[in-house]
């Protein structure tokens, strides 16, 4: 009896319990009888490359028949299921329908893309898939499925569209050197580049000039989804782009929207685009001397390289101009690219428009270098004409920061942007630097410390060396360098041996305790020569050069050779930079 109450609580629990679940999913049909949805607009695009442009579009829109399950008040989920073909669906992607009961579904190509990326199918690949609708109510009844329809994909690289993008590696004219990546033209995702390419060199793209190590920044042979025949994948942790075509000048597309790499020659006419040429000329409206626009008068400029021209020329404000192979309006012209403006990369006609500049009637240097497919347009630099020193480090001790002292720099000759001189420093204080001898704008001293002995110029004071003595002072205004260091007098020429110069047996020595610098007995007869030099003195011996005439030493500077005294074996030099004071005596 006690059994049969057992058995009774156990049915009446299971039963309650059964109940209680039917609450949320109806019982249904097992498996017979029920019949799986029918595929009524079955894949179009059965062979398709996915371009990242289209990907908020539609890829396809499927629709189908109901499945129908013996009991009809069932709520049936759909979702579309992705394979590769002839895998029997054993390990599918599920794409689910928006909505229960809804017999259609869009599937844009970017939902279609990143499905497949999410689910280990690789970028810029072709996969043969198909697809089928399953249909399902519960997972105690049967799982139903439609037909299934087969297509063809090529994937594409989910990369975004950089804001700009740059061309460097050792297939291009900069190298590896990512500061240097050469700026491409854009327009919408596409960019474009005209320049060099080397066989058998590699190259990639950069989003930004400044984080060549960042791998956000890389766009590389996994960016595109259709790559020229002579571009293959380098690999290698960069899994760069190497470069198999003939060396040459190419014009280069990276298009991101299409994700496609192209290669190509410039062709306008008969003439195809090099990149080495003998001869380039200046045409436009620019100035009020040269030609306006006539090409037949255009102006040359000098080569100075393969590829590398150059021309300096006084440019006005409105200026525009461009670049010609020929002196005529022939087949080779090269201007700003694509658009007006200064951008600094060349385009070849056909691709190209005037370059604009406001030049303020300055005098500029021009350089056009076709070979990298860019041009600079820069101010040639307005140097003084005269250097002075003055503060409480330098010159006499009651001249302190006074400028009636007038210590004058020695220009440089055919370098106007060099100025030296030999001073006495006091082992305490401090001097600055200015182009006229008096407190009158465009004084300077230092900034930061110095790097063996050379400071980067600034508004600070220099100090002057902890030791008195004679110290020479280099200025050179391109670099923006004041080099304090000690003094290095050479004689040159057949007095002194030879010509080669920096011999240390032709050294001049300091003798601070007598304020001069002096040579005892020159080795032979004839024409005295003498130079100073410096580390940051980058210029030729003759540059630097000065001579004592009538007991007082006389600086060649920018002038002409100088006259000539004749000295005699065994006679003695001695020079005092303090008084100007030279002689040269005979023991």
């Amino acid at each position: 009896m006690n059994k049969i109450k057992f058995l009774i609580l156990t049915l009446l629990s299971i039963f309650a319990f059964s109940c209680e679940d039917d609450l949320e999913t109806p019982p249904g049909a097992a498996n017979f009888d029920n019949v799986a949805p029918v595929l009524v607009d079955v894949v179009d695009n059965v062979t398709d490359i996915l371009f990242k442009k289209n990907e908020g579009l539609a890829w396809d829109t499927l629709s189908w028949n109901p499945a129908q399950y013996i009991d009809e008040d069932l709520t049936i989920h759909y979702s579309i299921q992705i394979d590769d073909a002839g895998s029997s669906f054993d390990s599918p992607i599920e794409i689910s329908a928006e909505s229960d009961m809804t017999t259609e579904i869009i599937i844009t190509v970017g939902d279609l893309n990143t499905a497949l990326l999410a689910n280990g199918y690789n970028p810029v690949q072709e996969y043969n898939l198909e697809l089928r609708v399953k249909a399902f109510v519960h997972k105690d009844l049967e799982t139903v499925y439609s037909q299934a329809s087969p297509f063809t994909v090529t994937t594409y690289k989910d990369v975004p569209i950089p804001d700009a993008l740059y061309i460097f590696g050792d297939a291009t004219t900069v190298a590896w050197d990512a500061s240097a990546s050469l700026a491409m033209y854009k327009e919408e995702g596409k960019y474009t580049v005209f320049t060099y390419l080397e066989n058998g060199k590699e190259f990639r793209f950069l989003a930004n000039q400044a984080v060549e190590g960042d791998s956000d920044f890389k766009y590389n042979y996994g960016s595109f989804a259709i790559l020229p025949a002579d571009v293959e994948n380098a690999g290698g942790d960069n899994n760069n782009l190497k470069f198999t075509g003939v060396t040459g000048w190419y014009k280069i597309e990276a298009d991101f929207v299409l994700s496609t790499l192209t290669i190509a020659s410039h062709v306008v006419e008969s003439t195809t685009y090099g990149y080495d040429y003998d001869n380039l000329y200046i045409v436009g409206d620019y100035n009020s001397t040269d030609p306006t626009w006539d090409a037949d008068n255009a102006v040359a400029f000098t080569k100075v390289s393969e590829g590398v021209f150059t021309i300096q020329k006084e440019l006005k404000d409105g200026a525009m101009f461009k670049f010609l192979g020929q002196q005529s309006w022939g087949d080779l012209d090269w201007g700003n690219i694509k658009e007006e403006g200064n951008s600094g990369t060349l385009g070849p006609k056909n691709f190209n428009n005037n370059i604009t500049f406001d030049g303020g009637d300055a005098v500029f240097n021009i350089t056009v270098d076709i070979k990298s497919g860019t041009y600079t347009i820069i101010a040639e630099p307005v140097y003084p004409t005269e250097l002075f020193m003055t503060g409480s480090g330098v010159g006499e001790p009651e001249e302190d920061w006074n400028w009636h002292g007038e210590l004058k720099f020695v220009p440089v000759h055919s370098h106007p942007e060099l100025f030296w001189k030999i001073v006495w420093m006091k082992g305490s204080g401090e001097f600055k630097c200015a182009p006229q001898a008096a407190w009158d704008g465009g004084d300077f001293g230092k900034t930061g410390d110095a790097t063996d002995g050379i400071y980067t110029t600034g508004g600070d004071n220099i100090p002057v060396p902890s030791t008195e003595g004679y110290y020479m002072v280099v200025v050179d205004l391109d670099n923006n360098t004041v080099e304090i260091t000690d003094p290095k007098v050479y004689g040159m020429g057949d007095v002194f041996g030879g010509w080669d110069g920096g011999d240390p047996a032709d050294l001049f020595t300091v003798d601070n305790a007598n304020n001069v610098i002096k040579f005892e007995g020159v080795p032979n007869d004839g024409e005295l020569r003498m130079y100073v030099d410096a580390s940051t003195l980058n210029c030729d011996w003759w540059q630097a050069e000065f001579i004592v005439l009538n007991d007082m030493i006389e600086f060649r500077g920018t002038g002409d050779d100088q006259e000539r005294v004749n000295v005699t074996t065994g006679d003695n030099i001695t020079l005092n930079f303090r008084t100007g004071a030279g002689s040269i005596t005979t023991p």
